[in-house]
């Protein structure tokens, strides 16, 4: 391969993290943005990682390999390992780990005496008695259990992203502003990127082509004629200060892994004439989480998110986004409550999914590849999903996981997608 003839479209944190696997292989790489490099969605997850991903060995696969590449950029994306706990019924949290012998041994406790505070790996799954004394500020749960994952935690996607981004320049590579227009065919097969730079119009010739658009996957596709079945949700988080203290400073991320309902009937008797409230004045759905976060604490809850076809970088909150995550988080910590009418800074992103929610990674064209549709993972994924990437366009031996990832798996009659899977993550 021509060894200055590799383009990579998008310099979010997946596009960053192909090209420079890509450039550790010795090609000369060009990333192209049309704005500012991780100045889309890279930051707006909650910026964790775990593999723990029950009904789906590809996935965990993946994010294992992710952290085996990770200790490079340890000193920017300062990772911790607090994990995640998820907290709801017995019979509902032994299933997730039935589904996930990758994740490790299952550690029953009864009491708080044999949890293993320190432990990197395995789940734990603490009964009612065990989770009070493990973790204090939980103690008012009654007939709750919890499972406590790890390997899991979270990083800094910017201090990634920006590791990834100094190592590729430092490797030779190169970042352009400009914005990719589509592809010209030589020879019956794609050879140029039609790219505009301020208001000149030039085709780039490339051997690999590299498109990593993040949200605006979904559009490019249809431009490309690509026939992928992909949809865009809006998902939010909100930032709430805690100067009272009330989400403790060395919590893991914290799951609610049950239905809940947030509004009381009185709450209920004087909302249910603003129609756009009326799918959350009934039962919604497990999955509120929260962790620290600076001198406050993360809160997100989108129990029903629908699809819609991005029309910027990131999409518009509704008013009573920051306000439902927060009450998602009550029945965990209750002490939550005294923040009711605090004005959050909330922001969000779109999660490009696709039914069995994999991402599609590898090729769709001769030299044209795809690396996106990672719903609410690509800070995990990133580095794994990178590598895996670069093996594709190098032609070199690729992990039994990789066409379980591949956009082509459509193309197989016998492919059946797991939805289970896709239900079960967060």
């Amino acid at each position: 391969m021509p060894a200055h003839e590799v383009l990579v479209v998008g310099a979010g944190l997946l596009g960053l993290s192909a090209a420079h696997f890509l450039a550790k292989k010795g090609l000369r790489v060009a990333v192209l943005e049309r704005e500012a490099p991780l100045a889309c969605t890279s930051d707006k997850s909650t910026e964790c990682y775990r593999v723990f991903w029950p009904g789906d060995e590809a996935l965990a696969a993946l994010m294992a390999h992710s952290l085996e590449l990770l200790p490079p950029f340890r000193p920017t994306a300062r990772p911790n390992r607090r994990g995640y706990l998820y907290l709801g019924e017995e019979a509902a949290l032994a299933l997730l780990a039935e589904k996930a012998p990758h994740a490790g041994p299952l550690r029953v406790h009864r009491q708080g005496a044999s949890y293993p505070q320190g432990a990197e790996e395995g789940l734990d799954l603490l009964r009612p008695g065990a989770l009070g004394e493990a973790f204090p500020y939980l103690a008012h749960l009654r007939g709750v259990v919890g499972l406590h994952v790890r390997p899991a935690g979270w990083l800094s996607a910017q201090g990634l992203g920006m590791g990834l981004l100094e190592a590729f320049r430092t490797l030779g590579g190169s970042l352009l502003h400009g914005e990719f227009l589509g592809l010209e065919q030589e020879g019956g097969r794609p050879r140029y990127a039609r790219v505009r730079q301020g208001q000149r119009e030039t085709l780039f010739p490339f051997q690999a082509l590299v498109l990593a658009p993040g949200p605006g996957l979904p559009a490019l596709a249809r431009a490309l004629g690509l026939d992928l079945p992909l949809q865009a949700e809006p998902h939010f988080k909100a930032w709430f200060p805690d100067p009272l203290g009330r989400f403790p400073r060395e919590a893991p991320l914290l799951i609610w892994n049950a239905p809940q309902e947030v509004f009381t009937p009185e709450e209920k008797a004087l909302l249910q004439e603003e129609p756009a409230l009326t799918p959350l004045l009934g039962p919604l759905p497990p999955g509120a989480h929260g962790r620290p976060e600076g001198e406050g604490f993360l809160a997100l809850y989108n129990p029903f998110p629908k699809a819609e076809a991005p029309r910027a970088c990131t999409p518009l909150p509704p008013p009573w986004a920051g306000e439902v995550a927060l009450r998602g988080l009550f029945p965990l910590l209750p002490g939550l409550r005294a923040y009711l009418g605090a004005r959050p800074r909330v922001d969000g992103g779109y999660y490009v999914r696709t039914p069995e929610n994999r991402p599609l990674l590898g090729p769709v064209a001769e030299g044209v590849y795809l690396l996106g549709a990672f719903s609410g993972y690509g800070v995990m994924a990133a580095l794994g999903a990178g590598e895996l990437l670069a093996r594709w366009v190098t032609g070199e031996e690729l992990p039994a996981y990789a066409q379980a990832l591949a956009p082509g798996r459509y193309q197989d009659p016998t492919y059946r997608p797991s939805l289970e899977a896709a239900q079960a993550q967060l």
